[in-house]
């Protein structure tokens, strides 16, 4: 299930979506589109297998962004890169070109900046992000990670993230966005 959830300039929660036309209108104005695709059945999974399995949906992506590079993420629990890997991806950074990013399995939490404070989108398996070049943003998955991902990119060498410097409000990590999301919804089904 995608959620998409609006945070004040200070950090504090405001409005959530989990409507798919919601999230993909409320998304808009930032100029990120998201996106579901059927999950189908890979071999190795390797990039060229992914780019013939999924030729048509990428096809219709390079329709708006020019995907030149492809790069496969996959984080497990215990894995001894992601503290490293966790830190350079919750460093608020936007890229020079458009960042797409297709979960395979697992989840992960995109915080991207806006004109009214910052966005956090939930993507699981199935969903797909496209962040333009340029637009700040930050990401997560928490103590845990548990994500399969690629990640496309519209320069030939693939991730190059630039830190924005800019101050960030503190906003719920991944582990803390899901706890607080379900207890709203929670708490939104007993009314």
């Amino acid at each position: 299930m995608v959620a998409l959830v609006r945070f004040d300039a200070d950090g504090r929660w405001s409005e959530t979506w989990v409507c798919d036309q919601l999230v993909k209108q409320h998304l808009e104005p930032a100029g990120v589109r998201w996106g579901r695709w059927p999950l189908r059945p890979l071999d190795n999974g390797g990039l060229d297998e992914l780019r013939s399995v999924y030729k048509q949906e990428l096809n219709a992506l390079a329709d708006h962004f020019s995907l030149q590079s492809a790069d496969r993420v996959t984080m497990a629990p215990g894995h001894p890169r992601w503290p490293e890997l966790r830190g350079q991806f919750l460093t608020e950074h936007r890229h020079a070109d458009a960042e797409i990013r297709f979960f395979l399995g697992g989840a992960g939490l995109f915080y991207i900046r806006d004109a009214d404070g910052f966005l956090g989108l939930l993507c699981e398996a199935g969903d797909w992000a496209a962040l333009p070049a340029g637009l700040a943003h930050s990401f997560d998955a928490g103590e845990e990670p548990q994500f399969d991902a690629i990640r496309l990119f519209g320069a030939a060498n693939g991730w190059v993230a630039e830190a924005t410097g800019a101050p960030v409000a503190e906003l719920p990590l991944f582990d803390d966005f899901v706890g607080e999301l379900l207890e709203r919804m929670g708490e939104a089904l007993e009314e």
